[in-house]
């Protein structure tokens, strides 16, 4: 009997173990992403220095995950939120949502400029629930469950050209040089005060910012330099911050921004970077894998909120603030010193 017929059969069994192993052509082996940007575009296209203008996105949300929208995006260095956004969703390909949401952002440099980042925070689904996208409103019962699974994705959107303004514009083409005579005689164009003008404001502006973040780190750390082992001086700025009454009169922000604070200056008796270098979601990782799970998950709740305070306009009750800020404080005072 001829051996041929068995060659055969023992080289076509090959082929298919090597093309399983390897996967069928033209399929990816890599899950799906369960949030990705698929377009953006700005309206008007190249808009000036210091104009609001239409950033708008399209997001593909992945079958079995719930996506939630933030009312503003995370700022870049030279351009910001100019106010709360707004969202609606249409059927994308297979199980898949598409959210089409519009935010107002304004830029401050001329040239090319990145935008803002979409912050989303993400969890699988249950078994009576539809997947898609849900607003940041719904977040906070979410976020005081550690079981939710649920995780944040920072999605970049690109860059695009400021141009600057049409005064500052027209100003610097028409220039050319004068006698001193002329210029102090009075002969000053009327575009290039008009400029001027305008650059003064939006210096003024850009400083009263800064000087507002610089007093606010200051206050923080004239409170946290008083003497005494890290735990004492992190509860005695915890206690001063809540004496402080901001929870009480609406100013959330200062107060979470200022108990989160607290946790990153009394991280880094650990390690040094773990206090400004790290985002919030990488902290609670580091904090994790070096006291365990079971030790960060109310801190995790805290710091979740805190960061939707900051970055989506959640606004808590009191009572949940306070409870916060405990959940900080019992943290701090479980932990060993450094």
């Amino acid at each position: 009997m001829s051996s041929r017929p068995v060659n055969v059969a023992i080289l076509l069994a090959a082929a298919l173990v090597a093309v399983a192993a390897r996967g069928l052509p033209g399929q990816s082996q890599d899950s799906p992403s369960e949030a990705r940007l698929v377009a953006f575009t700005v309206d008007p296209q190249t808009p000036e220095f210091g104009e609001v203008f239409d950033l708008r996105l399209t997001v593909r949300i992945a079958p079995g995950v719930i996506a939630f929208l933030p009312d503003t995006l995370i700022p870049a260095p030279a351009s910001v939120s100019a106010g709360s956004g707004e969202w609606s969703e249409i059927a994308g390909p297979g199980d898949s949502v598409d959210v089409r949401a519009s935010y107002p952002v304004m830029g401050f440099l001329n040239g090319r400029v990145d935008l803002p980042s979409l912050e989303l925070w993400i969890r699988p689904v249950t078994d009576r629930e539809m997947s898609g996208p849900r607003p940041a409103s719904d977040l906070g019962d979410v976020l005081l469950d550690p079981a939710n699974g649920l995780r944040r994705t920072l999605i970049p959107v690109g860059a695009i050209q400021i141009a600057p303004l049409r005064e500052m514009a027209e100003a610097g083409d028409g220039l050319f040089p004068r006698p001193p005579a002329d210029v102090l005689g009075g002969q000053w164009s009327s575009w290039l005060l008009s400029a001027v003008g305008l650059t003064i404001i939006a210096s003024t502006v850009l400083a009263w910012f800064l000087v507002s973040r610089w007093r606010l780190a200051r206050s923080a750390a004239e409170g946290l330099g008083q003497g005494g082992s890290p735990r004492d001086e992190a509860l005695r700025e915890l206690d001063r911050i809540r004496g402080l009454g901001w929870h009480a009169e609406g100013r959330f922000i200062e107060f979470y921004e200022a108990s989160t604070r607290v946790l990153r200056r009394f991280s880094e008796q650990y390690e040094p970077e773990w206090g400004i270098a790290l985002t919030s979601s990488e902290l609670l990782a580091k904090l994790r894998g070096r006291w365990g799970s079971s030790s960060v998950d109310r801190l995790a709740s805290a710091v979740s909120v805190a960061e939707w305070v900051k970055f989506g306009r959640y606004r808590p009750e009191i009572e949940a603030a306070e409870g916060h800020w405990i959940m900080i404080r019992d943290w701090i005072v479980g932990m060993p010193e450094g």
